[in-house]
């Protein structure tokens, strides 16, 4: 399904070319044919969405006609948005050799460049523009870029020190993000000493951080550490950090190695019965009840949870499976659990980081 942002990003540039062909290349008659014939055929593949050939026609016709330069840029623009990352590195790096290049487009270019190949995964030509970009501009987001950039590399370290920068130069807050690099060094880390400094840290610069947390407590009872483990478990659950049914299994297995499992299993029937909004626990009660063989207690939990709340499609799942159900199952089964609240994309299980857009624990449940 096209991006509703994206449709509108190629109507704005096949208006843009519409005035540019009818008030600047009409008038050269030895382009006026060919042209147009390349400017009605983008349209005509724009009306059978047909987007990458239509950008090709829209593209010879800037081509053929380039010394509107801003136009050709944001083509290249286009070009990368749908995943056409040569073209768009083409057409930008033509453009930025240009020599009639104003200094505010070549700002531009140069970003876009920088965008070009952090969406294509050519990192150290994006980091190349960047430093070529710096030298010109002092933008605060460019050293977002550069903390995104190492990131993806796996460069943790080096991430969480532009983040760091970031924060201070911007005033916005990043520490979740710093708080994630260290996570994923002490995921690297051999030595589970260190491992648990690293995320004893993580968790100091974000507590809400809930793979910190989840890893911070793993790690604790990997180094024998049981007590503080059983409290990490213990903070877990009252912060209400669970996103998934999953999550709460892992919890309950440490109960289960290391203490009694009756008392986790009270912690989740307190906060069920503190009308909590988290829909984990009430589905976690409800498979606590089936395996009791409490099919009635399993079916009212999440009946009085969906009065209360709203019906969570994990909660639907399984009240359809315990109904047995074939028409609620089938109904449910393939429809996603999970939205990402930053770009609306929908998952069927939880992720740390949403794949379209990149957001840190912004998957909620659905």
């Amino acid at each position: 399904m096209l991006d509703n942002n994206f449709l509108f990003a190629i109507l704005l540039i096949a208006v843009l070319l519409l005035l540019y062909y009818i008030f600047v290349i009409r008038r050269k008659d030895d382009m006026d044919e060919l042209s147009g014939k390349h400017f009605l055929k983008g349209f005509g593949f724009l009306a059978e969405n047909n987007i990458a050939k239509a950008l090709d026609e829209f593209s010879s016709v800037i081509i053929e006609n380039n010394d509107n330069l801003e136009i050709y840029a944001s083509l290249g623009s286009l070009f990368r948005k749908n995943g056409y990352y040569a073209k768009a590195v083409h057409i930008h790096e033509s453009t930025l050799s240009n020599s009639t290049l104003t200094k505010s487009l070549k700002k531009y270019v140069l970003f876009e460049l920088v965008k070009d190949y952090k969406a294509w995964g050519q990192f150290d030509n994006a980091k190349y523009y960047l430093q070529e970009l710096i030298k010109t501009d002092k933008s605060p987001v460019l050293t977002k870029f550069f903390a995104e950039i190492h990131f993806m590399q796996e460069n943790y370290t080096e991430a969480e020190k532009y983040f760091h920068k970031y924060e201070k130069i911007s005033g916005k807050d990043y520490s979740d993000w710093r708080a994630y690099c260290n996570v994923k060094t002490a995921l690297k880390e051999e030595d589970i000493k260190q491992k648990t400094k690293l995320l004893e840290k993580a968790v100091k610069i974000y507590p809400s951080l809930r793979i910190g947390q989840i890893e911070l407590t793993d790690s604790y009872f990997q180094s024998g550490h049981t007590e503080r483990g059983l409290s990490a478990v213990n903070e877990f659950i009252e912060k209400d950090m669970a996103s998934s049914y999953e999550d709460l299994l892992k919890m309950r297995g440490y109960y289960y190695d290391h203490s009694d499992v009756r008392n986790f299993d009270e912690l989740i029937m307190k906060k069920v019965s503190s009308k909590n909004e988290n829909p984990f626990y009430t589905v976690f009660l409800s498979d606590y009840f089936i395996k009791k063989d409490e099919p009635e207690k399993a079916k009212e939990v999440i009946r009085e949870f969906v009065e209360e709340h709203k019906p969570y499609k994990a909660i639907l799942k399984r009240y359809s499976r315990i109904k047995l159900d074939k028409v609620l199952i089938n109904t449910f089964i393939n429809d996603p659990e999970y939205i990402c609240e930053k770009c609306k994309t929908t998952y069927n299980e939880y992720y740390t980081l949403c794949a379209n857009c990149k957001s840190l624990e912004t998957i909620k449940p659905l």
